[in-house]
């Protein structure tokens, strides 16, 4: 099942995307991060993101966010403690809310990024170039995030290759499992090399960057809808962080 693209112009994506992220930071209330994140949720839906493929995909990842939160949250001290085993405290009401926090902020920060995927990325460069962005740079982006998935799947072929030799990553110990994922990541890493060095031979063979101006035949162009989805994004976006502030009614 494909994301619906995108029907907006990929800059207006792209201030949304640094409008939720900003915020996010910016803001320190955790039910006002909890609003955000509600809120991120919602925007990503209207722009045509798939969460359920995403949750999917990476899994894994939120498993990483969740432990990342879990270990703010005991290794933070505090008098009023949440949880302890024999007499060690291991879970802090400040803990807590801290890792609650980091939590929200790196799920809103994933979440506003997704956005992203609903947009080609050829669009993408030409928006960024048209921001006066050096396309090399923008063409560099767009290549790293496009890297991201093939490394994933070359992972997975990797740890496909494993289980077809009877090797059950699951079942072995977590001093074994360390050397297995060790003596996978190379090959792994050796392949997407590989990879980029095909496309930088390709792009010597066409002349990449041999000239310092570029003529782009897809021009974007901006319309009524995109300026008002960026006016409301930073207009919100500034009431936001300013109605945390000074109204902390959660507190």
């Amino acid at each position: 099942m494909r994301m619906k693209e995108s029907k907006f112009d990929p800059r207006t994506l792209l201030i949304l995307v640094l409008c939720l992220s900003t915020t996010v930071l910016i803001v320190q209330n955790v039910y006002y991060l909890l609003g955000i994140g509600i809120i991120s949720i919602i925007i990503a839906t209207v722009f045509g993101v798939d969460f359920f493929r995403l949750i999917k995909r990476f899994k894994r990842f939120i498993y990483l966010l969740l432990v990342i939160s879990l270990v703010q949250s005991i290794f933070t001290p505090d008098t009023n403690v949440v949880l302890s085993i024999f007499n060690i405290n291991l879970i802090t009401s400040k803990g807590l809310y801290l890792g609650i926090r980091t939590f929200v902020r790196l799920l809103v920060i994933f979440t506003a990024s997704s956005i992203m995927t609903t947009t080609n990325y050829r669009e993408t460069i030409q928006g960024l170039v048209q921001w006066k962005v050096p396309y090399v740079l923008a063409f560099m982006t767009s290549v790293a995030l496009r890297f991201l998935p093939i490394f994933t799947e070359e992972a997975k072929d990797a740890m496909t290759a494993l289980q077809l030799r009877g090797i059950n990553v699951k079942k072995i110990k977590l001093d074994k499992k360390i050397k297995v994922y060790v003596y996978m990541l190379t090959p792994v890493v050796m392949s997407v090399l590989k990879r980029a060095q095909n496309l930088s031979m390709a792009m010597e063979s066409r002349a990449f960057a041999a000239k310092p101006k570029r003529v782009s035949y897809n021009v974007l162009r901006l319309r009524a809808k995109d300026y008002a989805v960026q006016l409301f994004a930073v207009c919100a976006s500034v009431g936001y962080v300013l109605l945390s502030i000074y109204s902390p009614i959660f507190l």
